[in-house]
């Protein structure tokens, strides 16, 4: 009777084993369906085509800090937005910071451009990217704004199409897609093949199929109106993801353009992309702990042995045809989606890895995934800007 349930319960397990790996197998097609389609092909804009007396007034907003790698060039595409009414707002806290003159540069190179810098934080919490636009989020002109982190460049078409998803009125929020290039070392490349593959993959199926909100906070557009004040999410690290459910607690929905949010990385030492990725998982365990939870089972070491498990006591499949069927899918399906997203890229111009770099900082990706897992949820202190803060159990931090 022992074995009986013993069998029965290996069984069980089986079933539930491959019942997961077909859903993580259709997630992971998704992502690589939306990625290939979306990102194929970037429609025009109908609001670009619009003289200002008829187009919605946007305000964007970009916080500064120091000198992000081609800051210039990022801060440049705002000025030349194929759009006939929007105001640019710079925050910076300091009136020392670097960033400063490079702003001023290109305020005297485009002065038909409305724009204004605001100098000064303001502390309503302990983030902060909060504190630093909270001035330029209460004085912006238009309704609607962009909040456009500076170490991000997007399309010139990017405002106009972004601006064509809120034709729909059920729509909240319009998000970009978050990507990496130009990475000139390792642990660089590593992070950048992480952003373009995994990465991408879950946010656009997670997003595709709509369920819950699913936002980084990179390049958001959202009405003040909806959200209404800034401050009560200066408590929070991951603020993009509490203004992403607030919208979506609303019964506004949010929508991805055929735009990215690039990121050029520079170089990157090893211990940065360690500590990047552990931050990452620290905050997100208290912020979406349930999704935190089962990440490990999404990586493709855990879900190649849960497969494996599946595949062998239901169909006795050999162990050695199922992983060399599984690596070479897993590979491939991120092989092809990277290839899309970098040649969509607003730094299309640059070229992607070539396949031995890009199989080298997957692999190296993947066996680190797990143990960076582990490190990160067996604690709560993360590293911020030269600041450290203890993540507490209702997404907040205190300053250490």
């Amino acid at each position: 009777m022992g074995l009986d349930s013993n069998g029965s319960l290996l069984t069980i397990v089986s079933y539930l084993c491959f019942i997961w790996y077909v859903f993580m197998f259709c997630l992971s097609l998704l992502g690589q369906y939306v990625g290939q389609t979306r990102y194929k092909h970037k429609p025009k804009s109908k609001s670009s085509k619009l003289p200002a007396a008829e187009a919605e007034g946007i305000s964007i907003i970009r916080p500064l800090k120091g000198i992000d790698l081609e800051l210039e060039t990022n801060l440049r595409l705002s000025f030349i937005q194929n759009y006939s009414k929007f105001e640019l707002l710079f925050s910076v806290a300091s009136a020392s910071d670097p960033a400063i003159p490079i702003v001023e540069k290109l305020m005297e190179t485009y002065p038909h451009v409305d724009c204004r810098l605001i100098i000064g934080a303001h502390k309503v919490g302990i983030n902060p990217k909060i504190n630093n636009i909270i001035e330029s989020y209460k004085t912006a002109k238009y309704d609607l704004v962009w909040v456009l982190d500076s170490n991000v460049q997007v399309d010139k078409d990017t405002l106009g199409r972004s601006v064509d998803a809120f034709h729909n009125p059920a729509i909240g929020l319009v998000h970009h897609l978050p990507i990496a290039m130009h990475p000139t070392t390792f642990a660089a490349e590593i992070e950048h093949i992480f952003l373009n593959t995994n990465h991408a993959k879950m946010y656009l199926a997670i997003n595709a199929v709509g369920l819950a909100s699913c936002v980084m906070g990179k390049s958001n557009l959202y009405r003040r109106s909806q959200l209404g004040s800034l401050e009560p999410f200066g408590r929070f690290m991951a603020e993009d993801n509490h203004i992403g459910e607030k919208l979506w607690h609303q019964h506004l929905r949010h929508a991805m353009t055929a735009d990215t949010a690039t990121q050029m990385l520079g170089a990157m030492p090893f211990m940065e992309y360690i500590r990047r990725r552990g931050r990452w998982v620290r905050i997100r365990k208290h912020t979406v702990t349930a999704a935190t939870l089962l990440e490990p089972i999404t990586e493709s070491l855990v879900c190649g042995l849960i497969g494996l498990l599946a595949m062998k006591q239901i169909f006795d499949v050999s162990t050695g045809w199922f992983l060399m069927f599984h690596w070479s899918w897993w590979v491939l399906n991120d092989y092809t989606l990277y290839c899309r997203l970098v040649r969509s890229s607003s730094a299309s111009h640059l070229d992607s890895l070539p396949l031995w770099k890009f199989l080298r900082a997957w692999i190296a990706r993947e066996v680190l995934a797990l143990p960076i897992y582990l490190f990160a949820m067996s604690g709560n202190e993360i590293s911020w800007r030269e600041q450290k803060y203890l993540c507490t159990s209702d997404g907040s931090a205190i300053p250490i």
